[in-house]
């Protein structure tokens, strides 16, 4: 079993750049870390790999890449929320870039994997869609400036408190995660520094001559970062882990 999602968290994006036997590999060393470093990890499977990956029991988060907002019935080459839950998924990434939604179709998906028990994860790519997409009330919202994604964004992302801000002012439940160009380890830590619940990667982490040992760094340096915000205001003890636990 997983625990309930909070900061400091960090998503690995495998999307379609792994067979099933890296994945695994992969998702068995990020459990590890994640346990390590008291970081929660999500990784965003393709449909065919949810169940097996849930099968690893990794401690992992399981989401999928997306899903159809029907109704079970007679449609078919339709994934929809109940079957996500019933291969193992906790959670579903809805309107990435590479696959938008209408607002109509977004706001019927969150409300559908809500009701299926489905943590939702919808990406934006601006301030103010971030606050429109708060409204849905997702469990996280993925802010990802297109013009970063598949890039290194090493440049300072002078958004994110301003965005957090306006996010948390009327949804404090929402976890604000950063991503877009995360290309290493040091622009994870600077995503965390500067306030954000969780990061993540994709070519950082499988594109890396070792995806395992890239997982790992990327992990503590998400930890690393969180822990900077927090030491500075000495409000939450160095290491206290996402469990509530003192290390």
């Amino acid at each position: 079993m997983t625990s309930p999602l909070a900061g400091p968290f960090f998503e690995i994006g495998p999307k379609n750049y792994l067979r099933r036997s890296e994945l695994e590999t992969l998702v068995m060393a990020a459990g590890r870390a994640g346990d390590e470093f008291g970081v929660a990890v999500i990784v965003t499977v393709p449909t065919a790999f949810i169940a097996p990956v849930a099968d690893l029991r990794a401690g992992v988060h399981v989401f999928a890449q997306g899903m159809d907002f029907d109704q079970p019935g007679p449609s078919v080459a339709r994934v929809i929320a109940e079957t996500l839950v019933d291969a193992g998924a906790v959670g579903v990434m809805l309107g990435h870039d590479s696959n938008p939604l209408t607002t109509e179709a977004l706001a019927l998906s969150v409300a559908r994997a809500s009701a299926a028990g489905l943590a939702t994860m919808v990406a934006t790519a601006t301030t103010s869609d971030a606050v429109s997409a708060s409204g849905l009330d997702p469990t996280i919202v993925l802010y990802e400036p297109p013009a970063l994604i598949g890039r290194s964004g090493d440049a300072p992302r002078d958004w994110i408190p301003s965005a957090d801000l306006a996010v948390k002012t009327t949804h404090p439940a929402v976890l604000m995660m950063h991503a877009g160009g995360v290309s290493s380890p040091a622009i994870a830590r600077s995503i965390m520094a500067a306030g954000a619940d969780g990061t993540g990667s994709t070519s950082g982490v499988v594109l890396a001559a070792d995806p395992a040992l890239a997982a790992r760094e990327f992990i503590a340096a998400t930890r690393a970062g969180w822990d900077e915000v927090f030491a500075a205001t000495e409000s939450l003890p160095l290491h206290q882990n996402h469990k509530g636990e003192i290390e």
